[in-house]
């Protein structure tokens, strides 16, 4: 198993996952992205194998865009199979329905069922165990919704969380809605009883950061680290060869040496420098940052 990988939050339910030289990405939507942070050439160079996921079919997972970058890069397509008759068929672009798995070069995937449109999936990358929801969630309106549709609802989702037979998940971004209501948080506290993923990321709270980081700092478990991630290419290093997993944060760190708001503002790492062993060795950053635990 790989030592490291670096998570990389665009937008909404858009992540990026460096393991060793295979870079994964998640339900990119390029729309609510700031010029300077939006994924290019720069960010793939160096990567043996980059594989783009499309659980849904839907613009906020599902953005033409990633059909543009280039092709001198090694690029794979993973899609729903509700996008067959939608986007051509080309060599580099696989469909896949749940219950099914491919395999790409040295990545492992499979699809698993959502309560809503699409897939969730489980991807699995130099040993890293990825689970990525999709819109996979405990999906009801306690305030409008009727006891029995909350009772199907219920008993919908947590059918579904017993067929993901996993041994174990190491990363895992599931969503943590707002819009739900005083339950929004149902879904992802089932979710980390259920399967205890070793360090899990809110996702799909639109423009309300403040319901991640909150989730983050009230629902940690004995197996599980909780992280938020809120601004476009904020970056959290996972070092696995400890117990529990460390946690370094790009942002925080280089609030932590003074540098200023501006400047972080208009800095960020490309994604390729995660490829390295110590994924800062690039940068302006010293090498002897404090390391913090989370």
């Amino acid at each position: 198993m790989a030592t490291q990988a670096a998570v990389s939050f665009f937008y909404q339910s858009g992540f990026t996952v460096a393991v060793g030289k295979t870079l994964l990405i998640f339900s990119y939507w390029e729309e609510h992205i700031k010029q300077g942070y939006r994924l290019n050439d720069q960010d793939f160079r160096g990567f043996n194998n980059i594989v783009v996921f499309v659980p849904r079919a839907s613009a906020e997972h599902h953005d033409p865009v990633i059909y543009k970058w280039s092709e001198a890069f090694p690029i794979s397509y993973v899609l729903t199979s509700e996008l067959k008759d939608v986007v051509p068929k080309k060599a580099n672009i696989r469909f896949i329905h749940q219950g099914e798995s491919l395999k790409i070069a040295k990545v492992q995937i499979k699809a698993f069922e959502s309560t809503d449109a699409g897939i969730s999936l489980l991807v699995k990358a130099a040993g890293v165990h990825i689970f990525h929801a999709g819109d996979l969630n405990l999906w009801h309106w306690r305030e409008e919704n009727t006891l029995h549709e909350i009772t199907r609802a219920e008993d919908e989702f947590y059918r579904v969380i017993s067929t993901i037979k996993e041994d174990r998940i190491d990363i895992c971004m599931f969503p943590v809605d707002p819009n739900l209501g005083g339950f929004y948080d149902a879904g992802a506290n089932h979710f980390i009883m259920a399967k205890k993923p070793r360090i899990f990321f809110p996702m799909h709270w639109s423009n309300r950061a403040e319901i991640a980081e909150d989730y983050a700092r009230r629902m940690h478990t004995v197996h599980t680290t909780v992280y938020a991630l809120t601004q476009a290419r904020q970056t959290a290093v996972i070092d696995f060869s400890v117990s529990p997993p460390l946690v370094r944060d790009s942002l925080a760190e280089r609030k932590l040496i003074g540098r200023s708001a501006n400047a972080i503002a208009n800095d960020h790492i490309n994604l390729s420098a995660y490829i390295s062993e110590d994924p800062f060795s690039e940068t302006d950053l010293p090498v002897d940052l404090p390391k913090r635990q989370y």
